[in-house]
Parts: C-alpha cells; sequence; structure tokens
C-alpha cells in the first residue's frame, strides 16, 4: 500500500469513527454551607443546548451522582450549573481521593444516543469561584483565652468551629499552629487524632504554649488593663483521607482574653 493510500484509509477511518469529547472543565462556587454549585463546560460543538440528565463518577468509583441541568453556550463552551449537595457526596469518593487530581467519567443519559466523557483534571486546573475566602464560613476562631498565667510562663487555648458538611466522618491527622500579636509570635501548639463529625459544627480546644515574655513585649499594657488582644493564628489543619492527606490554612483573626 502507498504512503497516499494508507492515508487515505486513515482519514476514512477517522472520518466514520466516533470522535472522543474533548476534556470536560470543572468550576466550583458554594452556595451557603450545605450546596456547591459545580459547572462544567467544554467545547460548544460537544454538546447542544438544552436538558441534560445523566451521572458523574470519581476515580473509578462505582457510586455515582446524578447530574441534572440545562446546557447553554457561551464564549465558544458549552456550560451545564449542578447544584450538589455536600450530604450527597459518596464516602467512597473520599477513599479514593487523590492529592494530585481526579479522573472522572460523565455519562448522558435519557433522549438520543447515550454520550461519555472522561479523562482526568489536576486540582490546580479548578477553579473555585471567591478562592480561599470562599471557605471561611467553614472555620472560625471563636476565642482565644489565657487558662494559666505566672511570672515565668504562660498558657492559652484557641476554640476553633469547623463545619464538616459531609456525610461521613474526617480525621484530623495533625494541626499545627502559630499564634501573632501585634505581628509577633507569641506562642504556639499542636493537636493530633481530631475527628470532625458528619453535617455538623464541630469544636475544637487546641492547647497554646504562650511564650510570656514575647506576650508581655506584644501585649503586655492591654493586659494589664483587662483589655482583649487582638491575634492571629496561623498554621494548618491535615485531613486524613485513604488516598493522601488534605492541607487546609489556617489564617484566623480573634481576641485573647484573660480566663485565668
Amino acid at each position: 500500500m502507498t504512503v497516499a493510500a494508507l492515508g487515505l484509509v486513515l482519514f476514512a477511518l477517522r472520518l466514520a469513527g466516533p470522535v472522543a469529547p474533548a476534556p470536560v472543565g470543572f468550576s466550583l462556587a458554594l452556595e451557603g454551607q450545605a450546596n456547591l454549585r459545580v459547572t462544567l463546560s467544554g467545547p460548544a460543538a460537544d454538546l447542544a443546548p438544552g436538558p441534560f440528565r445523566g451521572s458523574i463518577a470519581l476515580n473509578g468509583s462505582p457510586s455515582e451522582m446524578p447530574v441534572a441541568g440545562t446546557v447553554t453556550h457561551a464564549g465558544g463552551q458549552w456550560l451545564l450549573p449542578v447544584s450538589v449537595r455536600f450530604s450527597d457526596v459518596p464516602a467512597d469518593w473520599a477513599e479514593r481521593f487523590r492529592p494530585d487530581g481526579f479522573a472522572y467519567r460523565l455519562r448522558s443519559a435519557g433522549g438520543g444516543a447515550p454520550r461519555e466523557w472522561t479523562g482526568t483534571r489536576g486540582w490546580k486546573d479548578v477553579e473555585l469561584e471567591g478562592g480561599r475566602d470562599a471557605l471561611a464560613g467553614f472555620l472560625v476562631l471563636d476565642d482565644v483565652s489565657l487558662t494559666d498565667v505566672s511570672l515565668l510562663s504562660s498558657e492559652a487555648t484557641a476554640q476553633l468551629t469547623v463545619r464538616n458538611p459531609f456525610a461521613f466522618p474526617l480525621k484530623l491527622a495533625a494541626t499545627e499552629y502559630v499564634l501573632f500579636a501585634d505581628g509577633r509570635e507569641i506562642g504556639s501548639g499542636s493537636a493530633r487524632g481530631l475527628i470532625l463529625h458528619p453535617a455538623q459544627k464541630n469544636v475544637l480546644r487546641l492547647p497554646i504554649d504562650v511564650d510570656h515574655g514575647a506576650l508581655l513585649s506584644a501585649a503586655g499594657g492591654a493586659l494589664v488593663s483587662g483589655g482583649d488582644v487582638a491575634v492571629q493564628l496561623k498554621g494548618k489543619l491535615v485531613v486524613r483521607l485513604a488516598g493522601g492527606d488534605v492541607v487546609v490554612p489556617l489564617a484566623l483573626s480573634g481576641n485573647l482574653s484573660d480566663a485565668s
């Protein structure tokens, strides 16, 4: 077979065979603390406007979530916004979590020939509207209290409220943090093995070893007068999942009060 004939055969096969859909894009936006709006997207030529019904699975999980909405076209893309309840996310998806990204399988159902989109995405490719600020309602620094004050040392406790919106518990493998006042480090601490119970707010009480000298230098006047001291708690929560850890940064503001 000549090179020209081989080229014609390959071209004919390409026309006859199905064309694989382009990769699906993912954009996320919080809808309160119970729902997540996921907008799927791709080239407009891949999917016509109108009602869509199907399902999606991640990382090879047999557990699928329904996908239903209306496809629109804008800027050369098809767009499909879907509202997802955190409580409906399968626990098996969490077990299959991968820190670098995820594999997806999107299937259509209903009218017309069924279609399927498969591929992989890195977490860096997923857009979160509002960035890290959008997660502020899930993690709140309620209070930092001095629990023991002496001439040479001090101890404090930070109280955090952490909301777990999923229907399964999450384990905090590690929590590490540093306390600042007036831009100066005044203490630090860590905790291990905490559990975030499902579908509720969890109160965490985190111990802090305070550098007494640094505390007096940064906020001695306010402490003497009995006033509260503006502080920042910075660090990380490490959520332990079967496929890898998820690091949640801490950057919270609050007040230090004397509860001793």
